[in-house]
């Protein structure tokens, strides 16, 4: 047999395995003896022994049906005076003018949308080189920055000016907050930040023990993803119930088209810059949210990004 037959041989005998794999669920009886299952025996078991667990509870609890007088009722009260006067403070927040860090010009975007798909790709692995401080301003922007307002009238007579960002938010509530932790920033000091976006501006969360506290969260081992050698690392904050509050369980669901809009945008402005950048999700939620001092519930950590200049 040449090798070039043994490796097509080779190769059919993973399909067939890889069919096997998908294609069939083993009876396993005792699955229910044990307190270890892991997350692929789950999935291969349903059929035994069929459970619902949070996530598919959460599928159902999110629905939309039809005669929902309690989730309509909800979402009209989000057109009166004073919800509209809520929608245009979003985000401004006050913060203490000390702790306040101005943003030099953005980087500015000139490869075509095009050629930045094409090429974006993931990069886990960095040089150590620092990130460029109008680079990282850019990110922020193109994640979160305001790009137009309008004035809304109000019924009571006058008008509130509502704010339009980069990204798309269920009813424009913006539940996301933008922490980031800067380990390679030129002309940044190592620390933790928040990006305000009608500010446009850093608010200093913490130094550079509280971004020790920060990166110590993560779980992911350092040949994987070399956070060490990285720039910065972003974490996507979340305060669900400002979402939920009108769109019951379903505002969950906006909550994370939001953090993915974002992201994608950093990936794609960061592929202009020639920047590499990875989403990661091996944290330890308890540690991150302790660090950044969030409870966790109503306000927590869903996601993570890090980047820097790839070596890869």
């Amino acid at each position: 047999m040449t090798q070039e037959s043994h490796d097509t041989a080779a190769r059919g005998r993973l399909r067939q395995m890889s069919v096997y794999f998908n294609g069939y669920k083993p009876v396993a009886l005792w699955k229910t003896s044990t307190s270890f299952r892991s997350t692929s025996l789950k999935y291969r078991t349903q059929s035994d022994h069929p459970e619902q667990g949070p996530a598919e509870e959460f599928l159902v609890a999110s629905r939309f049906r039809r005669s929902a007088p309690e989730a309509e009722t909800s979402i009209q009260s989000y057109f009166t005076d004073a919800t509209v006067e809520m929608l245009s403070l979003a985000g401004a927040e006050p913060a203490d003018p000390g702790a306040e860090v101005p943003l030099p010009a953005g980087t500015p975007l000139d490869m075509a949308l095009g050629e930045a798909l094409a090429q974006r790709r993931s990069r886990r692995l960095f040089t150590g080189d620092p990130v460029e401080a109008a680079d990282l301003a850019c990110l922020l922007r193109a994640a979160q920055g305001i790009t137009a307002e309008a004035d809304v009238g109000l019924q009571a007579g006058g008008t509130a000016t509502l704010a339009f960002r980069t990204t798309p938010s269920g009813g424009g509530l913006y539940p996301v907050d933008l922490f980031l932790g800067t380990l390679n920033v030129t002309g940044q000091a190592r620390g933790v930040y928040r990006y305000n976006p009608v500010r446009d501006v850093l608010c200093r969360e913490g130094d550079g023990d509280l971004l020790e506290s920060v990166t110590g969260a993560f779980g992911v081992p350092e040949e994987l993803l070399s956070l060490s050698q990285a720039g910065a690392v972003l974490l996507f904050a979340a305060r669900p119930w400002r979402s939920m509050r009108k769109y019951g369980s379903r505002g969950l669901r906006f909550v994370f088209h939001e953090i993915g809009a974002m992201t994608e945008n950093i990936h794609l402005a960061a592929a202009a810059l020639g920047l590499g950048t990875v989403d990661c999700a091996s944290y330890f939620d308890a540690e991150m949210d302790r660090a950044l001092g969030l409870d966790g519930v109503y306000r927590t950590v869903l996601h993570t990004l890090v980047l820097g200049v790839p070596a890869e």
